[in-house]
């Protein structure tokens, strides 16, 4: 079966990779809508190392030094043609003291105008240290404060860039999928199928709510807790 494109929109998806100094790799994605014309591949290079300087200089602080932001991939998903290009290199964080296990990470939530069922739009941050964390469960008020005044800062620093004859003008949540289908297969079972929408929603990102609650990419745990 022929699985058909997502649903284009005037966007770049940006994926951040990041590495741990014993091998381990972990990543998270995020929108940014544009204006103008689309991007060239140089284009989409320039913008992903745009977006690594403002991680080094905004995010960080936040991250613990075992870890590093070491590619940032930018794609054009205004077409299923866009091009791409790519980041590689190596920001550690610069929290040094005591590691928290690798599979730890910083929840940081999305807020948008639009309500809707299902999870929230967000991103996963690689996780500081032992010193940020209040109890086994949940990190700091100071640590969530800094979370909570630093993203601000990283997504203004890579919106309003121009590149090329691109503009990028803000952090956005893309949403493909509005309601489902029943299909049934060859077995006689039925399952609902997510239906795609005619066009990609896009919603402005209005804040940051980082979560108290440390949370892994591995399994995304009590996603309704604060």
């Amino acid at each position: 079966m022929t699985v058909p494109p997502l649903p284009a929109s005037p966007c770049l998806r940006v994926a951040l990779g990041y590495s741990q100094t014993d091998g381990l790799e972990g990543g998270s994605r995020f929108f940014m809508s544009y204006t103008g014309g689309a991007p060239t591949g140089a284009d989409c290079a320039t913008y992903a190392g745009d977006v690594a300087a403002a991680w080094l200089a905004d995010l960080a602080t936040s991250v613990n030094s075992d870890w590093a932001l070491t590619m940032v991939d930018v794609i054009d998903i205004a077409s299923d043609t866009g091009l791409s290009g790519v980041w590689t290199g190596s920001h550690p964080g610069t929290i040094g003291s005591e590691q928290l296990p690798a599979q730890c990470a910083a929840n940081v939530e999305y807020d948008i105008a639009r309500r809707y069922r299902g999870g929230k739009p967000r991103m996963f941050l690689p996780p500081p240290s032992l010193n940020e964390t209040a109890s086994p469960s949940k990190f700091t008020d100071s640590y969530l404060t800094g979370l909570g005044n630093q993203f601000p800062l990283f997504f203004a620093a890579i919106s309003g860039v121009t590149v090329g004859a691109t503009v990028v003008t803000a952090h956005v949540n893309v949403s493909y999928y509005q309601g489902f289908t029943n299909v049934t297969n060859s077995s006689g079972r039925t399952r609902a199928a997510p239906k795609y929408r005619t066009a990609a929603l896009v919603d402005v990102i209005e804040g940051y709510a980082p979560k108290a609650l440390i949370g892994s990419q591995k399994r995304r745990r009590a996603a309704t807790t604060p």
